[in-house]
């Protein structure tokens, strides 16, 4: 071994540096990256030894005694433009990312300190591969829905600029185009296409750790008078019934629990006549939190043959009246908190939508209680400050 002819440290011979280098070797083989080890020589980093990961992520041999530039000079000149030694070692520090055929890779240079590695064996650089194919392909999914969303906003958001300018040069056509009404709805669509884009964007990301303890009671009481605005816009009743007693704790997103109830109560609101009322309440019982959401705006399709409508993957098509508008969110809400919601008729002629979401047991609120709040991941507090506005 000892290619490179380092010498050993006083008072060790060539086995203690060899000794040294398969210690090196096993250490690198054991990481989920790949890592090729130099040395400085001549001005140069060369190869001391190399992972077997990073010789298949590389997908050729990694010879011990080649240069930096030998092994990723190739792969970092069309993105760096690195053309010496130092030059690429100081890009690969700030990390680089390239594509090597089918997969993207993250290759990232360490400098090592000679005394902190010890005298024999000793490395001045290393350079991780990572395989960030996945992350890559996620990335581009996430642009390209970014692109879809922005291409769907379009439309709606062209037709407000349309009518804004149709307001003032011809309120009679205006009218005719269905005016604030119109402008109304097509505000509503591009609201509800940006929310349901960034929910389901962060509804396959969320962990158990970022659920965390709140009070559905006092969320319920604070979230409905913000809706009574849009109600008393359209001439309807909202009547709030909540008991007078305890917190109902819950274990979740209390955002997302939030903005599932208010698109029910939203839907409602939207779907109904003028002069009518939505009521929403709320019950414990058998160790679930029950919210109701009760309107009068004739029922959902087909639910009086069924009764009963637990499945809103395919919502029905009612959203020019507003049911089906973040039906199916709403529904992905609850399960995700192991909750169940369903739509049944009433007797006054409408749907009755019930939430159901698991509540905490004394024994829960206690263990949480003295272990503190749970922490929460940055994707959540992205609606900590806007789900309740």
């Amino acid at each position: 071994m000892n290619p490179l002819n380092l010498e050993p440290a006083s008072g060790h011979d060539l086995a203690d540096v060899d000794t040294g280098i398969a210690h090196i070797e096993v250490l690198l083989d054991s990481q989920p990256w790949g890592t090729v080890a130099f040395v400085i020589e001549g001005g140069e980093h060369r190869v001391v030894v190399a992972s077997e990961r990073a010789v298949r992520m590389r997908g050729r041999p990694i010879p011990v005694g080649a240069t930096l530039m030998q092994i990723f000079g190739g792969l970092a000149d069309a993105e760096s433009g690195a053309a010496t030694d130092e030059s690429l070692a100081a890009v690969l520090e700030q990390g680089l990312e390239v594509k090597l055929g089918e997969i993207w890779l993250w290759l990232k240079l360490a400098r090592i300190e000679r005394a902190a590695a010890g005298a024999n064996g000793g490395i001045d650089a290393s350079v991780a591969l990572v395989d960030v194919t996945a992350l890559r392909r996620g990335l581009d999914d996430r642009i390209a829905s970014l692109r879809f969303l922005s291409h769907d906003l379009r439309s709606p958001l062209n037709s407000i600029v349309a009518l804004s300018q149709l307001a003032e040069s011809d309120a009679a056509v205006f009218d005719q185009c269905g005016g604030m009404n119109q402008i109304a709805q097509l505000a509503r669509y591009a609201l509800a296409l940006g929310e349901n884009f960034i929910f389901s964007s962060v509804l396959g990301n969320l962990r158990r750790n970022d659920f965390s303890r709140f009070d559905l009671h006092a969320t319920v009481r604070e979230l409905v008078p913000q809706l009574e605005v849009a109600a008393v816009c359209r001439h309807i009743l909202l009547q709030l019934w909540l008991p007078d007693g305890a917190a109902v704790w819950i274990d979740g997103v209390r955002s997302f629990a939030a903005r599932a109830l208010q698109n029910l109560v939203d839907n409602a609101i939207q779907a109904s006549r003028a002069g009518s009322t939505v009521t929403v309440s709320i019950k414990v019982a058998d160790g679930y939190a029950e919210i109701q959401v009760r309107d009068r705006a004739g029922g959902l399709p087909g639910l009086h043959a069924k009764r009963r409508i637990d499945n809103f993957d395919e919502p029905p098509n009612r959203s020019s009246k507003g049911f089906g508008l973040g039906l199916k969110l709403a529904w992905q809400i609850v399960e995700l908190h192991g909750g169940t919601l369903h739509a049944e008729p009433n007797d006054e002629a409408g749907t009755t939508f019930v939430m159901r979401l698991p509540c905490l047991s004394a024994v829960s609120r206690t263990v949480e209680e003295s272990a503190g709040p749970s922490a929460t991941s940055a994707a959540v507090h992205l609606f900590k400050k806007g789900a309740l506005r």
